[in-house]
């Protein structure tokens, strides 16, 4: 059994969303991280771990599968809090964010097997227009006994004024906790 910060007993409930909170408060690092131009390539660059894009995600019409790696802040959050139960991938287009949130409608997802909140994706501007510079959206499942988390995080980089779209799939299954 888990005990939250007040020393009282965590539900499954609780976990669920606790990861949730952590996967939202992940990819809005990346989004802001990205969107300020800084993306790190600790380790030469990569393509993400994961060698293809996933049957069950539509791909964005017209993207490339890009050599990126995860920014910095979204790299240690991610290890500190999933322990390496995620694959990534990107790709780049020269759409819009605000395309790319159009794309990954609640309804298309459905249609490949995922569900979410009504919204599905949230999106960032610029306080100086209201163009959306980011977005985010998560998406889950459950599949073969796991609980799986999908998180699309699309930004443009100000350098190459490309967007970098990254798919995010992450193992949310709770671990069992050892009884004393």
């Amino acid at each position: 059994m888990l005990i939250g910060l007040k020393g009282r007993p965590m539900n499954r409930m609780t976990r669920r969303i606790t990861r949730t909170t952590i996967a939202v408060l992940l990819a809005a690092t990346m989004v802001f991280t990205m969107s300020c131009g800084i993306v790190n390539t600790l380790l030469n660059t990569s393509s993400g771990t994961a060698a293809d894009l996933w049957p069950d995600v539509p791909a964005f019409p017209g993207a490339s599968k890009a050599k990126l790696d995860l920014p910095l802040a979204a790299k240690l959050m991610v290890q500190a809090a999933f322990q390496g139960k995620l694959e990534f991938i990107a790709y780049t287009t020269t759409k819009t964010a605000q395309e790319v949130q159009d794309y990954y409608s609640p309804d298309r997802m459905k249609g490949s097997g995922w569900a979410t909140n009504a919204a599905g994706c949230t999106g960032s501007s610029t306080s100086a227009s209201d163009t959306n510079v980011g977005t985010f959206c998560f998406y889950g499942k459950q599949e073969g006994g796991k609980e799986l988390g999908l998180a699309i995080i699309a930004a443009q980089d100000d350098k190459t004024k490309q967007t970098q779209i990254f798919y995010v799939r992450i193992d949310v299954t709770p671990t069992p906790t050892p009884k004393p």
